[in-house]
Parts: C-alpha cells; sequence; structure tokens
C-alpha cells in the first residue's frame, strides 16, 4: 500500500498544530521569565507593561504565522 502524497491543506493544518504549539510554549517561557525575574526588580508594574517593555518592544513585532496559516487554510475552502 502506498502512501498518500500530503496536500497544500495537509500541509497547511500540520503546520499550523506544530506552529500553535511552539509558540504557546514559547508564551509560556516568557510569561516565566516575566513573573521569575522581572517581577521581582519591578514590584507593583503590571506583568503586561513588564513583558511590553522588556520583552515585545525589544524583540519587535512579528507575523503571527499561525493565524497566517489560518487564513490560507480559509481561502481554501
Amino acid at each position: 500500500m502506498t502512501k498518500r502524497k500530503a496536500t497544500n491543506l495537509d500541509r497547511i493544518n500540520s503546520l499550523i498544530e506544530t506552529y500553535a504549539a511552539m509558540d504557546a510554549e514559547a508564551h509560556e517561557l516568557i510569561d516565566g521569565f516575566v513573573e521569575t525575574v522581572l517581577r521581582p526588580r519591578c514590584p507593583g508594574i503590571p506583568t503586561g507593561v513588564l513583558r511590553q517593555c522588556e520583552i515585545e518592544g525589544r524583540a519587535g513585532r512579528t507575523l503571527n504565522i499561525p493565524e497566517a496559516l489560518r487564513i490560507l487554510r480559509q481561502a481554501k475552502d
């Protein structure tokens, strides 16, 4: 029995799952860093402000790959 070649839709679905899992794990690590490293240094400053100023402000804005792939998937429907 031969294996079916993955279609573009199969590949998109697989990438969405992979990127979404990686994105969630990255956010978990970032949130942990903010809580354990930054929060003790900056008591009273809201978590979102710490994250925005110290992480997102320095790392720059990036494309949300999972959402972009979802747009591609919807275009195929």
